[in-house]
């Protein structure tokens, strides 16, 4: 690239007139001077009132109108650079040594999270520690124009040190829309491709959407609602993930930019797309907000009048916070549980249309944008799935080789990751989206969105499974609820120091117990030498040498710590039965530097242990109040309060945070919580597990009700399984697991749970060598998990005197019950609850436990709430708030879109009157279709073969008393059919012969139509793409419907289909043909109208939405027809009179005026 390149900013949030390129020379002076540009002198004078951690901030704040995103911890902010054509150049990560010597004695670091960096750009980041210290801006411009030298030259060393030649070098400031301000004449997006695609999204149950910048400049959005989303990834996964993903109706969104005005993107210009990923309440964010997210930072930031007018309109004051951690070592004798005046917590303006970013938002946009299109090429060019090509795709980037090297060395393991995805599928307890490229030739046009989407859904719904940072598989055989990162140290460090970790702020404000809880249990394990692994290591922590005096030497005498646990079995073998490992001493002993501290990466472990007392030891807990909407929010390390807080005290709090895989929150209702439990014990929902552990374990309660009779009545079971506080810290990451130990144990190998809770809760759950964490509110001192098991104790090892379980899936943690010496005035005592006779009944329902095996605390049962209550409630609440916004002016321009004849015939793949065929391995595309004089698309006599073919093809394997199909009746029932639509458009052949191809296809395969409950038969299909006979049939026999229809010797009931031209944006017409219905006005039922068709709301334009499927429609209306309420459905006394077209649309109508429901545009057309 030259130098004198113009190098722009990609900023799509601009002015909306046309704009002139504004165009600023850039002076390069001797080495030693800062850059002479006039941006700079104004933001220097702007923010010169200020000083250290103020300047720093003020001065990021101006700077992050052009694109810099502040990071998580102090003094850190990335920018992602880019060509002017788009090109990823480099994503830097810079942090400053102390902000409180800024800008005048500060130092520089950076680190760049690409996989792969050139040298010559290497060099650039490598140089960035010796630039002078200088303002942001300033800082920018140098490693900006170091970056161009370095790009053009191919080295900053290559440089003549006299940059005079660089005076006449232009740098141009722009927009997309300056970008794309001459090509409106061009038509570059092929509106029709982006129709052809939209509907393949809609097909596959996503939401697509287009939002238009200035100029020729957009992106696509595609979503999914989140309570959809909780259909293929369990609830209890996301509600551990992100809170908020389930806190109110919102959608998944996928951004999509980069396109630069071209639709569809080719395969080189593909590479180019930039992704975001987000939440919003709308299934696409506004335009504004888009803009927003789109935003990129390039080579040369903004001149000074856009700067100015930027930074007025983010200018965001410093948000004012109480009280939160601070540096308190000395202070020993103060109260650790002040009291505090409790704040009101302002509440956020609920913005619909907004892009928010969650826990999990960071990760993923990393992983789209740098790996999923070399995914897609190598999925094209090698022939493999998703898995494999990740596996070749890491194994090149580790080993450096090219990747056809590595796949021909290691193509037995690449095939193997394939192979277990799809036994994983086949499995059923992991639904996954389905794969667009299957079956798709290299040469074929992709749906870059669609093909984006799914493997979005895909690697969130598997993200457990993969490193958080690397993004690489992990080699562990436990696999956590939460994702977390690899054994790497870099990716610790990165997950930690980097940004890509929890915010630690949204644990405090929202969850603070559970943090207070973490930080104990961190502290009793390291304390009383229980903490191993994980450590908070590779996360480059600086610390004070530890004092190992300060904590407790690890225990020596285990045969007795064992035997209690044989006879209580209340313990973790990993956690307490078997003797911490021995302590391996660092190779080299730590170096204290001039800082009086050392790294902690070199101490021992001991060391470790005593290192994170100490730094615990310096943090206090209080809440964070709540900021004004649209300021930013405080971070820990920012507040005045923090000045003296070493910031390994942060991280280590970030880690005891972020470290935990399980899902804990405390149980504040009185309604929710388990009953005749001593006041004393704190209630928190507990889970622990892979996200599809609770689907094994229900699957495993399933199957031992068809072994067990009185599993059928009392499907699990639940015991009690209690240790000490310290091991806690290992339980909560590990899950509850075994292994063999040389001296066995009293009563088997398995892990042990006790029916009495005072036996876990007793001795066993105590044992605490030391007090805990002073500055706890909750003050743990011991801890107790209620477990839920499969009521089989006939197969456990041993039953009596307690359950030994040695099958891991057949156990699911359901509660966590912690003993808090701060409870003033508790009990330790089971509480009983008496119940009023007239008590109004409780909400929350109890478990029935089973009383061969009941579960006391004492003498004294005690009542479990049913602990999938609350997300079920959760669920409920949501599916009943998720009404889906109607397309806008733009998605609706897609829709409708219509190519003129001559194009559209120049697009097919013959002659005009070529046919249209379905076949199984492809995909039916428009292009199969030709117009006759604006007539619907034609079915060709040709397609009976292919039809006869798919016949053949049904699953051979069907019950023998399977339904079957009478030709001759339906035959009878269609012989005076109406003709068909006349009216048809390409949108909608495309929308329609897709849907024939997924009924016909989830028809042939499956195993039985009479579980199926409708068919189509092809033979009744006729020349005519919009006109369907569909038969519902099976209905249950003890149903009176399906009485007479026995009685009369009915094989089904013949619906009529019919689709309108803009389908699937308005809905098709549903009318029963034969037999004919018992009228509602003469006491029948069934949703079924007087002239036939279907009173249902989701068949008129209120209710029905784009990504609604024929086959779920069919389900829909005979699930209605099946329904008793008000009234059965019942045949009418002349039950063998046809109905009549118009006396269906008669009927309809009458039943949406009834219902106050919109009548599609355009119906007496369709039907008429």
């Amino acid at each position: 690239m030259s130098s004198r390149e113009f190098i722009e900013i990609l900023d799509s949030d601009s002015e909306t007139e046309a704009q002139h390129i504004k165009r600023q020379k850039t002076h390069h002076h001797p080495k030693g001077t800062s850059v002479n540009m006039p941006p700079t002198s104004t933001l220097a004078a702007k923010n010169m009132n200020l000083k250290g951690r103020k300047r720093f901030v003020a001065d990021l704040e101006d700077l992050n109108v052009a694109c810099v995103r502040a990071g998580d911890d102090e003094g850190t902010f990335e920018a992602v650079i880019t060509t002017s054509s788009g090109e990823h150049v480099l994503n830097v990560n810079i942090m400053l040594s102390d902000t409180a010597d800024y800008p005048k004695t500060h130092n520089c670091f950076s680190y760049s999270p690409d996989s792969h960096v050139a040298a010559n750009i290497q060099s650039v980041i490598e140089g960035i520690v010796s630039l002078p210290s200088c303002l942001l801006v300033e800082t920018m411009d140098k490693v900006l124009a170091n970056l161009t030298k370095a790009m053009s030259t191919g080295s900053l060393e290559s440089e003549s040190d006299d940059d005079e030649d660089e005076e006449g070098e232009d740098y141009a400031v722009s927009s997309d829309d300056d970008i794309y301000m001459n090509s409106t004449s061009q038509n570059l997006m092929k509106m029709a491709r982006l129709q052809h695609d939209f509907l393949e999204i809609v097909a596959r149950g996503y939401r697509p959407g287009l939002i238009r910048f200035s100029g020729d400049d957009f992106c696509i959005s595609v979503s999914l609602s989140v309570i959809k989303l909780a259909e293929s990834v369990p609830p209890r996964a996301l509600n551990a993930w992100d809170r908020r993903l389930l806190s109110k109706t919102q959608h998944l969104v996928l951004l999509i930019s980069g396109f630069r005005g071209v639709y569809p993107p080719s395969d080189s210009d593909a590479t180019k797309l930039k992704f975001h990923v987000g939440l919003s309440g709308i299934h696409k964010p506004s335009k504004e907000h888009a803009k927003d997210a789109c935003r990129n930072f390039v080579l040369i930031t903004n001149d000074a009048e856009d700067e100015l007018r930027l930074a007025r309109e983010k200018a965001a004051a410093e948000a004012a916070v109480m009280n939160d951690f601070e540096m308190d070592e000395e202070d020993s004798d103060a109260d650790p549980n002040p009291a505090t005046k409790p704040e009101i917590e302002e509440e956020e303006e609920d913005v619909p249309d907004r892009f928010d970013k969650f826990s999990l938002s960071g990760s993923l946009d990393s992983l789209m944008n740098h790996q999923f299109a070399k995914l897609v090429n190598m999925r094209r060019k090698y022939g493999l799935g998703w898995a494999g090509a990740e596996r070749l795709l890491s194994e090149a980037e580790k080993s450096q080789k090219p990747e056809q090297e590595v796949l021909e060395n290691k193509l037995q393991e690449i095939q193997v990751e394939d192979q277990a995805e799809r036994a994983m599928i086949r499995k059923n307890t992991t639904i996954l989206p389905d794969d667009p490229l299957s079956g798709t030739g290299k040469d074929e046009e992709l749906d870059w969105p669609l093909t984006a989407f799914c493997y979005l859904i895909r690697r969130l719904t598997l993200c457990t499974l993969y490193c958080i940072v690397c993004h690489n598989k992990l080699d562990t055989d436990y696999v956590a609820l939460k994702p977390y990162v690899c054994n790497s140290k870099l990716c610790s460090y990165r997950y930690y120091s980097l940004n890509h970790g929890p915010s630690v702020e949204y644990d405090i404000i929202h969850n603070p117990e559970t943090v207070d809880l973490l930080v104990s249990i961190t502290y009793a394990a390291a304390i009383e030498s229980a903490l191993d692994e994980p450590l908070p290591i590779g996360m480059g922590l600086r610390v004070p040498l530890p004092d190992v005096t300060k904590v407790l030497p690890p225990q020596t005498s285990y045969s007795a710590l064992q035997t209690r646990v044989m006879i209580a079995g209340g313990h973790l073998q990993n956690s307490i039965a078997t003797p911490p490992p021995t302590p391996i001493e660092s190779p080299r002993p730590p170096v204290v530097g001039s800082d009086c501290l050392c790294d902690f990466d070199d101490l021992d472990l001991q060391q470790m242990r005593a290192s994170v007392v100490q730094l615990t030891r310096c943090l206090r807990k209080h809440l964070e109040r709540k900021v004004k909407p649209g300021k930013s929010k405080p971070r820990l390390v920012t507040m005045p309060e923090a000045a003296d807080v070493l910031p390994a005290a942060w991280k280590l709090l970030r880690w005891c945070v972020g470290s935990c895989t399980a899902y804990l929150e405390e149980i504040s209702s009185q309604e929710e919580s388990i009953k005749n439990v001593g006041s004393c014990w704190r209630q928190y929902r507990f889970s622990v597990g892979a996200p599809d552990a609770e689907a094994k374990f229900n699957a495993a309660v399933e199957e031992s009700k068809t072994r067990n009779q009185n599993a059928k009545m009392y499907p699990s079971l639940y015991a009690f399984h209690g240790s000490p506080v310290r091991n806690w810290h290992s339980i909560i990451r590990n899950g509850l697991w075994f292994k063999s130990i040389a001296n066995g144990r009293a009563f088997g190998n398995g892990v042990y749970l006790a029916k009495d809770g005072l036996l876990s809760m007793g001795h066993y759950a105590g044992g605490n060598r030391a007090a805990g964490w002073r500055n706890s509110k909750i003050c743990p001192s011991s801890c107790v998990a209620i477990v839920e098991l499969v009521n089989l104790p006939s197969e456990f090892v041993s039953s009596a005197p307690h359950f030994v379980v040695d099958k891991t899936h057949w156990l699911f943690v359901r509660y966590l019950l912690v003993k808090s010496r701060a409870t003033q005035g508790s009990t330790d005592e089971p509480e009983t609850i008496p119940i009023p006779p007239r008590q109004p009944q409780q909400l929350t329902p109890f478990v029935k436990l089973d009383p061969a095996h009941p579960v006391t605390l004492g003498q004294q049962r005690i009542q479990i709430p049913e602990p999938t209550h609350q997300l079920e409630t959760i669920l409920r609440i949501r599916q009943a708030e998720a009404v889906e916004d109607n397309p806008d002016s733009e998605d609706q321009a897609v829709f409708d879109f219509v190519e003129s004849a001559d194009e559209f015939i120049g697009k097919g793949k013959g002659k005009a009157n070529d046919p249209m065929e379905i076949d199984d391995d492809d995909e039916m595309g428009f292009d199969d279709y030709s117009p006759s004089k604006g007539a619907p698309y034609q079915l060709s006599s040709s397609l009976a073969p292919t039809l006869a073919r798919q016949q053949q093809l049904l699953p051979k394997s069907r019950p023998v008393d399977d339904w079957v199909h009478d030709s001759e009746y339906v035959q009878s029932a269609v012989s005076k059919l109406m003709p068909p639509p006349e009216l048809s458009s390409p949108g909608a052949t495309m929308a329609v012969q897709k849907e024939l191809k997924a009924l016909l296809k989830e028809q042939k395969s499956c195993s039985s139509l009479k579980e199926l409950g409708w068919f189509m038969s092809e033979e009744f299909m006729g020349d005519n793409l919009f006109q369907w006979i569909v038969e519902l049939h099976s209905f249950d026999e003890k149903l009176p419907i399906a009485k007479d229809m026995k009685a009369k010797n009915l094989n089904s009931v013949i619906f009529e289909i019919r689709f309108p031209p803009d389908y699937p944006i308005s809905p098709p017409f549903f009318r029963i043909i034969t037999p004919r219905f018992l009228p509602f006005i003469h006491g029948g039922g069934g949703h079924v109208t007087g002239g036939g068709s279907i009173c249902m709301d989701l068949l008129t334009s209120s209710g029905w939405l784009p990504s609604y499927n024929i086959a779920s429609v069919l389900l829909q209306i005979k699930l209605a027809i099946s329904n008793l309420d008000p009234r059965p459905a019942r045949l009418a006394p002349n039950w063998n009179t046809p109905y009549g077209i118009l006396e269906a649309l008669q009927g309809y109508k009458r039943a949406a005026s009834t219902h106050n429901w919109t009548v599609p545009a355009g119906l007496d057309k369709l039907v008429c």
